[in-house]
């Protein structure tokens, strides 16, 4: 079975959404803006969560496959009204193709020359501009058009220097650019308090106007400092990190988030500047102790607390990916009657070997997988794109679709023309093909 190991991150505020490290707890009332999503009482449990809920239409879209458009893995993707844009993570090229999946150009090329970038960190796609702004880690950010020509550098700033943490991500929401910072810290910090930020709201040139916090960083700065990698010294040692990143979405041009470890979603006010809470989460479910949870290598015992991982929301429903064990809760929340329902499958806990650790390092697979009933099969969700779209990646040879090719074939679905389309492309597939997309609009 093929899982999501992406999710899209960045942009937000500090507020007081903390939760205990025993017990996920109410951070915020309810009141008549703020909603509370109950998980632990009168919660209904169910086999599948279906798919045409949330989604309009489902595309299938395979991508040709060129000497220059060789897609071996995908990083990230954005999708729009014309175009499909992927960052790919091998040898960090932007490709650009048609919503049908022909192969249109690739942006920029690698190299040192005015026009080229070194090390891409990230992409973003302004549709209305016709422009695409590639991050470079060494060499800030260049501008290109859609053809992938340069225009201008919009600025020269070393990302390297701009986020001391392990990860991050830059968005381009409201005519502002947001930057975000995942634990691990892996740079000397001599000012916790304000180093350790989550988001940054700048400017173009990257110049910080404001800065957000995680709230369950906040009493733990100096723990969180100390207990960093140390990348400069080749240290390997066993630091803390977040598990999962923070959960951002813009369905319906609204910019909303959930960071790690806390119980709130939060609704960005434009004129404020500020995330207000939109939703608290309430669970009676034990979160286990920071340390514990929060290791790089950790104990298998550490993923047997309750975890909410991921938030998706849709026109008529939220809903949150959340672990306990090897069990993977997707729990659909109706936002007209306040009713949840709970969809449970099994994952399993993966374990890599390192050289320098007796110890495995393990990790635990948290899909978003609800039952295709548009076309067939289920739809996963690898990446999410401007707050429209949810795409599953369909690699060559996947187990999972070469089983229920037959299956899907005489299921009963809501639109036999798009499910035809889906069989065709998948039977058409072979080992060398490059993924296909199947492309669900939110409704």
């Amino acid at each position: 079975m093929k899982y999501n190991y992406c999710v899209i991150f960045c942009v937000c505020f500090m507020f007081c959404g903390c939760s205990t490290n025993k017990k996920q707890k109410m951070s915020v009332k309810e009141t008549d803006t703020v909603s509370t999503i109950h998980l632990s009482d009168n919660v209904i449990e169910v086999s599948q969560l279906p798919l045409s809920e949330a989604v309009a239409k489902v595309e299938t879209v395979p991508l040709e496959m060129t000497d220059e458009s060789i897609v071996a893995s995908i990083d990230k993707i954005h999708v729009t009204d014309s175009d499909i844009w992927i960052k790919h993570y091998k040898d960090e090229r932007i490709l650009r193709f048609s919503r049908s999946g022909k192969f249109l150009n690739l942006v920029g090329k690698i190299g040192q020359g005015p026009d080229e970038y070194i090390r891409l960190f990230d992409f973003n796609v302004d549709e209305k501009q016709k422009e695409v702004y590639i991050i470079s880690i060494l060499n800030g950010v260049k501008v290109y058009d859609f053809e992938g020509n340069y225009k201008r550098r919009m600025n020269n700033v070393r990302i390297d220097d701009l986020i001391l943490a392990h990860s991050g991500q830059f968005v381009f929401f409201d005519q502002s650019v947001f930057i975000s910072q995942n634990l691990c810290m892996q740079k000397p910090i001599s000012n916790p308090k304000d180093s350790l930020w989550s988001i940054a709201l700048s400017d173009s040139a990257f110049h910080k106007e404001k800065i957000f916090k995680n709230p369950a960083h906040i009493g733990k700065e100096e723990l969180l400092v100390e207990h960093r990698s140390k990348p400069e010294s080749f240290d390997i040692v066993n630091y803390w990190t977040e598990n999962y990143l923070t959960a951002i979405d813009t369905y319906n041009n609204e910019l909303t988030l959930k960071y790690p470890d806390t119980d709130t979603v939060y609704l960005y006010d434009a004129k404020q500047k500020d995330f207000i809470p939109q939703y608290s989460i309430f669970t009676k479910e034990e979160k286990g102790d920071y340390e514990l949870t929060h290791l790089w290598i950790k104990d298998r015992k550490a993923f047997s607390y309750f975890t909410i991982t991921n938030y998706y929301p849709t026109k008529d429903y939220i809903y949150l990916i959340a672990n306990k064990g090897e069990d993977i809760y997707t729990y659909c929340y109706n936002k007209k009657d306040g009713t949840v329902r709970c969809q449970i499958q099994e994952s399993k806990i993966v374990e890599r070997k390192l050289p320098w650790f007796s110890q495995p390092h393990l990790y635990l697979p948290r899909p978003f997988i609800l039952k295709d009933d548009l076309i067939g099969g289920n739809f996963t969700v690898d990446h999410r794109s401007y707050g429209k779209y949810w795409i599953d990646v369909l690699e060559p040879n996947d187990e999972e679709y070469e089983m229920k090719i037959e299956e899907v074939k005489t299921l009963s679905v809501k639109d036999n023309l798009w499910r035809e389309r889906f069989v065709g492309a998948i039977e058409n597939m072979d080992e060398d093909s490059n993924p296909i997309l199947v492309i669900a609009t939110l409704k």
